[in-house]
């Protein structure tokens, strides 16, 4: 028998969580698999194949996976035709779909050791040592487990130094009061609309960009293009929107009840394509397809695996998809708080998610409560944070700082406030907001 008809595998077990996944799109979300760990080559390469097309699509089905092998000539490399209808003959169910990728991947660390031994047997004949130390390298993983307080005292001498030992905010103030976006953990930020939410998460991405943090954001409310516009803004100190709108209404010097329209220059656009330009190039990496929150869990664990990212900001987590016939407002609003939450441990980063508030009174300042599904969200949070924009005067007054109003006598002093902290402390920071330009800056008190 040949080396690999040899090697440990359940030909069984990867036909029928392919048939599971082909039967129902959503298990593939549910797995954290990768083709190499299937056996059998067809099996590999059809699982590859999937990935990459529900990449592209979410919304993926049988016959649009069957138009992507055909336009990408892997049928054949699959098993045919034949073959993939085969595959869709049975029932899928979630035990089964647990159980085999289960199996799958023991009997692919079973292979993996084999290959480790039969390499350590080498090395042996050949005179090089195989001690526990050889064979764990070989092996990529401990042959056992010690807990250590090291690491411990050294984050500790790390915070002692200044250094953070966490996912940063903008204000170094509010990490030490706070000790920062814990990773692990999810984290809900939260804000009135139109407050500018989506505008201050932009500051808040150049900033960890600028630092070299890879982070995932998924922008479902406004999308790549908006977000990353607003990014340059903030960078470039410019007004997004009168480049969309191609320029802009201005006083006539000599008239001073008189408007005129300046038309954009080219330099304007020459100079905020270079500032996109850099931008881009932060380990900011964007998912913005509506995915449902199973869906997330699994793009989120390759991003991880691709990116190696350390955070992940959802803004608009009430935009992801509703399982087809699942779930009232309430069951909806607790699976996405599990699957944040599992994100977070599994994948050990920090997850924002941003979350709407119900009906508020202008004179009030948010809480915990106004927050839309906190029963479940709130509760399984870590910590909770608000950029506070109305009903926040007498306690700019009482802090020291001089509330600041636009011409047409909005606050535009902003609060940026850690409301609930089950790690730490709370804290706040006073800020000056420019929302046309997505610039935020540090108030001064009196």
């Amino acid at each position: 028998m040949s080396e690999r008809q040899q090697m440990p595998h359940s030909y069984n077990s990867e036909k029928g969580l392919l048939t599971n996944i082909l039967l129902d799109t959503e298990k593939l979300y549910s797995i954290d698999l990768q083709p190499q760990e299937f056996y059998n080559e067809k099996h590999q390469c059809l699982f590859a194949e999937i990935q990459k097309h529900s990449n592209e699509y979410p919304n993926w089905d049988t016959v649009t996976l069957y138009e992507h092998l055909d336009k990408n000539a892997k049928l054949i490399d699959v098993g045919g035709v034949t073959y993939y209808m085969e595959l869709q003959d049975g029932i899928a169910s979630s035990l089964n779909t647990s159980h085999y990728a289960k199996v799958i991947r023991e009997q692919s660390q079973l292979r993996d050791e084999i290959r480790t031994y039969r390499e350590a047997l080498e090395k042996g004949f050949s005179g090089v040592s195989v001690s526990d130390g050889v064979i764990s390298k070989l092996m990529g993983k401990p042959i056992e487990v010690k807990h250590s307080i090291d690491n411990i005292v050294n984050t500790w001498r790390d915070a002692q130094k200044g250094n953070r030992t966490c996912i940063p905010t903008p204000y170094e103030a509010i990490d030490r009061q706070t000790g920062g976006i814990k990773q692990g953990m999810v984290t809900i930020f939260t804000g009135r609309s139109k407050s500018g939410k989506s505008m201050f998460l932009s500051h808040w991405y150049n900033y960890l960009g600028q630092k070299n943090i890879p982070i995932m954001v998924v922008p479902l409310e406004d999308k790549y293009d908006v977000t990353i516009k607003r990014m340059a803004g903030n960078l470039g100190s410019f007004n997004v929107s009168e480049l969309d709108a191609g320029g802009r209404y201005q006083m006539n010097r000599s008239n001073f009840n008189k408007y005129e329209y300046y038309a954009t220059q080219d330099k304007e656009i020459d100079d905020a394509q270079e500032i996109l330009k850099t931008v881009s190039k932060y380990p900011v990496h964007f998912y913005d397809r509506k995915v449902t929150p199973s869906q997330l869990r699994g793009v989120a664990i390759r991003y991880k695996k691709r990116y190696d990212i350390q955070a992940m900001f959802i803004d608009g987590a009430k935009d992801l998809l509703r399982p087809s016939g699942k779930y009232g407002d309430v069951g909806f609003d607790e699976e996405i708080s599990q699957q944040l939450c599992a994100i977070a441990e599994e994948l050990n980063i920090a997850v924002v998610s941003v979350h709407h508030l119900t009906k508020i009174s202008e004179f009030d300042r948010i809480n915990v409560n106004h927050i839309r599904g906190s029963g479940n969200i709130v509760g399984d949070a870590r910590a909770v944070y608000a950029l506070q924009s109305m009903g926040i005067e007498t306690l700019l007054a009482d802090k020291g700082y001089s509330p600041k109003y636009d011409d047409n006598g909005n606050l535009t002093t902003r609060i940026f406030e850690c409301l609930v902290n089950n790690h730490g402390g709370v804290g706040m920071k006073a800020l000056d907001a420019d929302l046309n330009r997505c610039q935020f800056y540090e108030s001064q008190k009196q």
